[in-house]
């Protein structure tokens, strides 16, 4: 057999110590039960310091270009997920479709919707449209029915290229 490294041999060494001074009197379960009560007890003051400060620590730290950029890539990530929405809803307004009829769609209405399936919708529907019980076709991120007001302004970003310059 071949000798185990040092690292497995002292992991071994280290449990036997533990085993023989601590025995199987459920030492561990007692420590893990504590669900971080005796860290908070020796070094909560410290932490504490830290959460009343709030962001203000990460801020010193890594400064403020940190969360332009951090914000930055979460509207990027945001606005991927709705593109396929946008593009589809796009498409039907170029054929003249209006936004009140648009936003009002439901899942009876895919079979007039056939030829906007290559145009995003169909994977819009299939991998990007939110788990939610709406009828509608078309919804939030958060997967509430699109209100009018938010498909216009949705709509004017998308036309006029804003939505992709999130860095502003």
């Amino acid at each position: 057999m071949a000798e185990p490294d040092h690292r497995s041999r002292a992991g071994k060494l280290g449990g036997a110590t533990t085993k023989r001074r601590y025995g199987g009197n459920g030492f561990y379960a007692r420590i893990g039960s504590l669900g971080g009560a005796a860290t908070m007890r020796l070094h909560g003051q410290e932490f504490t310091k830290h959460r009343r400060r709030g962001g203000e620590c990460t801020k010193e730290r890594y400064g403020l270009e940190h969360y332009r950029r951090i914000g930055a890539k979460s509207a990027r990530r945001k606005q991927e997920r709705i593109r396929l929405r946008n593009k589809a809803m796009q498409a039907m307004l170029d054929d003249g479709w209006k936004i009140p009829t648009i936003i009002k769609l439901t899942w009876d209405d895919l079979p007039r919707l056939e030829k906007y399936m290559e145009n995003g919708l169909g994977t819009y529907l299939a991998n990007e449209r939110p788990e939610t019980d709406s009828e509608y076709l078309f919804v939030s991120q958060s997967g509430r029915p699109l209100s009018l007001a938010n498909a216009y302004t949705v709509m004017k970003r998308y036309q006029s290229g804003d939505e992709l310059n999130l860095d502003s």
